[in-house]
């Protein structure tokens, strides 16, 4: 079953908390969390057969 996309807003505390609460209960599972600045190691990250669970970008 293929991921459906899931953008949030930082500055949105209500989608915020919804995350968080997904990442604790397991039903969101992170499999790393990469630099902005490394977006494209993060999308090739992404299509490579393995990768289980969501990749983060931070900024």
């Amino acid at each position: 079953m293929a991921a459906a996309p899931l953008t949030v807003d930082a500055a949105d505390g209500e989608h915020l908390a919804r995350l968080v609460s997904l990442v604790d209960t397991g039903a969101l599972r992170v499999a790393d969390a990469v630099p902005l600045t490394d977006a494209q190691e993060a999308h090739a990250r992404l299509a490579t057969p393995g990768t289980r669970g969501r990749v983060i970008l931070t900024t």
